[in-house]
Order: C-alpha cells, then structure tokens, then sequence
C-alpha cells in the first residue's frame, strides 16, 4: 500500500483506480469483518427543509461486536451525507463516503465497541450544504439525543460515547446542553474536528464550559488542514472547565500521498493510512 501512494510521479489515469481499489478494500473490511445492519428511526420533530421530506427520518448503519464494552456513535464530516442505501439482501451496503469514521467503522467494532454511524436526516438532504453549518442546530442535536436513546434501550448499562471528526462537530453541542442522566453522552472524541472560531460548526461554537463528561482530541500529525489545526485544540481544553479528564493526542502520519484536498477525507485530516493506529487510541483512552 505505501509502494502504491508514495510521492513518486504517476500517470493521472491511475488515481481513480486507486481510489476505486480503495473503496472496494474499504467495503470489504467493513462488510466481512463485522457485521452491518441499516436502522430508520421516524423523528417527529419539525422539519428544516421547506418543502419537507416525504418522510422525516434519521438513518444509521449498526455495526455490532459480540462483547461489547461501550457504544460509540459516529459523526461523520462534511455535510454529514452519506447516501446510506441497502443494497440487496446479503446485508451489503452502498455508501458513499470516504469519511474517516465511515470507513473505519469496522475497526472501532473490532474493539469490542458497538458502532453506530450516522446519517444525516432526511430534511437535512434537502439543504444546499445538508449539515455544514448545522452542527449545532437544535434539529440535529434532537436526532442525535434520539439515536442516543436508540442505543440505549437496545444495550441498557453500556456507556454511550460520540466520535466526531472534521464538521461532525454534533457532539460537543448535545453534551453542553444535556448531561448523560439527561439523555446526552458519556463521553466525547474529537477527531480533527474544526476549531476554528470562525466556522459556525467549530467546537469553539459549543458552550465548552458545560460539557461534564471526558474529552479525548486527537489528530494526525501529517494533517496541513487550517480548520483543525493542533494548535487549534489548546483554547477548547482549556474551556472544558467541568470535564473530568480530557486529553490531546497526535497519531504518527502514514506519509501517504492525499488523494483529495488536504481538509477532505483521504488526506492526512482524515487519518489517510493511520486508521488502525487512530481507532487504537481512542478505544485505549475510553477504556482508561
């Protein structure tokens, strides 16, 4: 694989065959490895979009483990679509995301964590950008606080903890509002999330001040995107004055060569060939 993407120079026809080879690879992983099963929860919220979706629900792939020890549930980036569609009745999936927590779903099941990763809702695909900018809206914190509830009553006494990464930023925006005997969560993970004050999604945005539960910020040390810089990370520990551990760690980088933009999934930000080693420590900082 490093042979494949190292830096040397290459015709342009072959990187969307990479790209194509990596996404069969990733499908694969996540297919044979653990076991993928689509729920649907109807929301009776108001929707966001006008005219509405002819039906208002929220959509997230199950990936479950045999002994579970927590239940994490994934944010991923970007507008947070995506495109969640069954494919036949082999239980395979077509999704079309090359998001770091979408792709790694399976190796978060692999330690013994029941994964849930998340789709937008409905209305939220109506939308020009679906969820860029919406992070903190009270719709998504609303289907995110449904899908926590989810989770619970399917695995009663399991803590419940959000993996957010780049945009998907939801988390820091449930846990500041509501506390985990409130419905909210266990605690939190902030992959390469934005940081930057100025981005409405950043979790600057969030009221930092009252998430009460542990906060893990991790990131690639090869990651170049201004948006979720490490330096970024020092103002948002220091506003989680009533967590009671939190912690910043930096994962060595892969050297891979970045098939898309350097704030997009398949670059250093999206733990572009170090996602065994960043889905290791998370789980080892949960688990502490």
């Amino acid at each position: 694989m490093i042979g494949l993407f190292s830096n040397c120079k290459k015709p342009a026809w072959i990187w969307p065959v990479m790209l194509a080879l990596l996404a069969a690879i990733l499908l694969f992983g996540a297919t044979a490895l653990a076991q993928d099963v689509v729920q649907t929860l109807a929301l009776s919220r108001a929707p966001v979009s006008d005219p509405p979706p002819a039906v208002l629900s929220e959509s997230f792939i199950v990936t479950a483990t045999p002994a579970p020890t927590a239940i994490v549930i994934l944010l991923p980036g970007g507008a947070g679509l995506i495109s969640l569609v069954p494919n036949g009745t082999d239980g395979t999936l077509d999704v079309n995301s090359h998001n770091f927590v979408v792709r790694s779903r399976s190796l978060f099941a692999g330690h013994n964590l029941d994964t849930i990763t998340l789709d937008a809702a409905t209305d939220f695909y109506l939308l020009p950008d679906g969820l860029a900018g919406q992070e903190g809206s009270a719709a998504h914190v609303s289907d995110i606080l449904e899908v926590i509830s989810w989770a619970r009553s399917k695995a009663p006494g399991l803590p419940v903890w959000i993996v957010g990464t780049s945009r998907g930023t939801g988390g820091a925006f449930v846990a500041d509002s509501y506390s985990p005997a409130e419905g909210g969560p266990d605690g939190l993970v902030f992959a390469a999330s934005v940081n930057d004050s100025d981005d409405p999604d950043s979790l600057l945005a969030a009221n930092l001040g009252n998430i009460t539960v542990p906060v893990l910020m991790i990131n690639d040390a090869g990651s170049t995107c201004s948006l979720a810089t490490t330096a970024g990370e020092k103002p948002v520990l220091k506003a989680l004055k009533q967590s009671p551990r939190k912690g910043s760690e930096q994962v060595p980088s892969a050297g891979l060569t970045a098939l898309t933009g350097n704030c997009d999934a398949l670059s250093g930000h999206g733990f572009f060939g170090s996602e065994d080693t960043a889905v290791r420590d998370i789980a080892l900082w949960m688990a502490k």
